[in-house]
């Protein structure tokens, strides 16, 4: 398995994950320039949605790899 493949899918991934991340804070706001959130723990929304997208893409790149690897081991043997 090539493991620099697998970190590099994941990193890939988990940039695709935190933008969408960054874009579910986005979405509902009545006001796209100033974020407005009610409560305290609100205030960080934003921060914490791209690192739980970046966890799930890193997740996701790294699983979808793996998967490719062990088909191509597969296919060889």
């Amino acid at each position: 398995m090539n493991i620099r493949l697998i970190i590099f899918s994941g990193i890939m991934t988990a940039f695709v994950g935190a933008v969408i991340g960054l874009a579910a804070t986005k979405i509902g706001q009545r006001n796209f320039d100033q974020l407005v959130f009610e409560g305290e723990y609100y205030q960080d929304l934003q921060q914490k949605y791209a690192l739980i997208g970046a966890g799930i893409g890193f997740t996701v790149g790294v699983g979808q790899e793996c998967v490719r690897e062990l088909m191509v081991e597969r296919n060889k043997e």
